[in-house]
């Protein structure tokens, strides 16, 4: 059988099937003793107890003493609002150390080596499930071209089905560039030309080691933003052929 909105609702604010229980039956019978709660109930005794102190705790039960006899009875349904805000009291208490431990985590260094046709293969995947704008400076295409002619055609025709766009820093003495209608290249003095490719894409940097088939991934947003902003300048003072 469903939970019926009542018990959905009292159990969102965080109390258990056995307090919902007692506390819905108290409030159906009225002041009580425990013998006519497990009658309504039909839960054990023992663990009546164990409800009532609970929900004594959360100030949804109070009783009183006739004759020596506790007589339990609900406390009003708008208690259940002082619950709530009690928990945004102690989690205001926290939001604090909590965004600071996010903020930490998130500005964590991760560092990554990848090796071989395979490692760029994947890096060439993690770039395209970004979906966000690749810059680069030091690429020579020529050697993407000889070293990956499968490879690379095949990742920049998934780039343009995704509709990403790329801009590329290579040297004025390129012979070859790729031409798809989602990469721009411009040109720089290949005195100036970088020896150790480098892609920079999200919160990430890639450095291509060609000649020892190593890339290294560096995750981090404020390098990205270093490298990215550095891009910029050379890109406004870079040729167009």
């Amino acid at each position: 059988m469903e939970k019926n909105n009542i018990e959905n609702a009292l159990e969102s604010i965080g109390l258990s099937t056995g307090e919902i229980k007692v506390y819905l039956a108290l409030l159906k019978i009225g002041s009580s003793q425990v013998s006519k709660i497990k009658q309504e109930t039909n839960q054990h005794r023992t663990t009546i107890y164990d409800f009532i102190e609970k929900l004594q705790n959360k100030g949804l039960i109070n009783y009183v003493i006739k004759n020596n006899i506790k007589f339990f009875k609900a406390a009003s349904p708008e208690k259940l609002f002082d619950i709530i805000k009690e928990k945004q009291e102690n989690l205001k208490l926290v939001i604090k150390d909590l965004k600071k431990i996010h903020q930490e985590k998130e500005e964590e260094i991760e560092v990554e080596i990848y090796k071989g046709k395979e490692g760029f293969k994947t890096l060439l995947n993690d770039i395209t499930r970004t979906g966000s704008e690749v810059v680069g400076f030091g690429i020579d295409e020529r050697e993407y071209k000889n070293a990956y002619p499968i490879i690379m055609p095949k990742y920049l025709k998934t780039q343009e089905k995704l509709g990403m766009k790329e801009r590329i820093l290579t040297t004025d003495k390129t012979t070859f560039i790729y031409k798809t209608k989602n990469l721009k290249y411009r040109y720089i003095p290949e005195e100036y030309f970088s020896s150790a490719p480098t892609l920079i894409y999200g919160n990430k940097v890639m450095i291509h080691l060609v000649e020892k088939k190593r890339i290294i991934l560096i995750k981090c947003k404020d390098l990205a933003t270093s490298y990215k902003k550095h891009f910029e300048m050379l890109w406004k003072i870079a040729k167009t052929k």
